[in-house]
């Protein structure tokens, strides 16, 4: 079944689309309905249709603003425009958008459903299309760094699997599904671009590491097949999970080698400049040349402790070694060590080692 919304601001035209049409047996379902754009984008985030029907022109929010809000929120959605005069300037704007038809006004059901059944053919054809072309692309997209959909997520996927264990993969998958309405999930084109954006995610990162994502990923290149052989939100739950746990067991057969000799020059550059005080995460990923984000994750992967902790270890074991070797003033020594305010320097001194410094030197 096809969701569509309706949006006019005739009452007795949305009677007339409801009523003249056995929405039953006619393959599409009538989510929902509202007299205007601003109404009707509020409850299309919450039904996410497949199809909306729109008057071109209504209060508040015309249907061609409606259109362009929803292709961004929603870019699988088809649009049909309905219009009660032949205007080539909306016609016009209504190209640019994308929709899939324009029609004049009076309509009949016929007509309509003549329009709804060619959108469906389009959806159709979608939904069979393979995305190993996609995947094959990945070192394009790579390299152009834009991962598309990534925007479902309030953290993007990419992100998560860099620096995820496999046995956080099911937790992850949970996550991603729960920050979606279970209308959202019920969607085959919505579940479609959900596992598209985890694909995308999942090639992006082999391809960094580089290894062939089509080879990796063999096996999850039909989505619409998989999302046919997982009916229902666990068996969902439990594709997204296999996908997970195939690239992050690639990546950790593949990060060892790959970034070993960044982080002994990360770690060498820590060792000669921790008492700069205006030493960073910034500042050392600039030094290895990778991005401060991949660097942070790379760096905790591959040590087992952030870039925070790393470098307050480095500190305090330097202080410790001053405070038993000479006889600096505990401010001296923290200013040696990188921080210029004595009490941080002691707050952190205790915290990391469950004594002040005096105590420490008097150990």
């Amino acid at each position: 079944m096809y969701k569509v919304f309706f949006v006019d601001d005739e009452a007795s035209m949305r009677a007339g689309i409801r009523d003249s049409i056995d929405w039953d047996s006619s393959g599409f379902t009538l989510a929902g309905e509202a007299p205007d754009g601003e109404m009707a984008i509020s409850l299309m985030q919450e039904i996410m249709p497949d199809i909306l029907i729109t008057d071109v022109k209504m209060p508040f929010m015309d249907g061609i603003e409606l259109s362009r809000q929803a292709r961004k929120t929603m870019p699988w959605i088809k649009i049909i425009i309905l219009s009660g005069h032949d205007e080539f300037e909306y016609a016009k704007q209504a190209i640019a958008i994308g929709v899939e038809d324009y029609l004049l006004k009076p309509i009949t059901s016929g007509k309509l459903m003549e329009s709804l059944n060619q959108v469906a053919g389009k959806i159709d054809e979608e939904r069979r299309g393979n995305v190993e072309k996609l995947i094959s692309s990945m070192k394009d997209i790579s390299a152009s760094g834009i991962i598309p959909f990534a925007g479902f997520n309030k953290l993007p996927m990419i992100e998560k699997l860099r620096y995820a264990s496999k046995a956080e993969a099911p937790g992850f998958a949970e996550d991603y599904l729960a920050s979606f309405n279970s209308a959202a999930i019920a969607s085959f084109i919505f579940l479609y671009y959900i596992i598209m954006d985890i694909l995308l995610s999942c090639a992006k990162i082999i391809e960094e590491l580089g290894g062939d994502a089509k080879k990796v990923l063999s096996g999850f290149s039909d989505i619409g097949s998989l999302i046919n052989a997982s009916p229902g939100v666990e068996d969902i739950k439990k594709l997204l999970t296999s996908i997970m746990e195939r690239v992050i067991g690639f990546r950790d057969g593949a990060t060892g080698s790959k970034y070993n000799d960044v982080i002994v020059k990360a770690q060498e550059f820590i060792s000669n400049n921790y008492a700069d005080k205006d030493i960073s995460l910034h500042s050392v990923a600039k030094e290895v040349n990778i991005s401060p984000n991949h660097f942070s994750t790379i760096f905790s992967q591959e040590t087992g402790e952030t870039f925070i902790s790393y470098i307050t270890g480095v500190r305090i074991a330097q202080a410790k070694a001053l405070l038993k070797t000479t006889q600096m003033r505990t401010s001296d020594i923290g200013y040696e060590v990188g921080y210029n305010d004595t009490h941080y320097f002691s707050h952190v001194f205790k915290k990391h080692t469950g004594m002040t410094p005096t105590e420490f030197r008097s150990k």
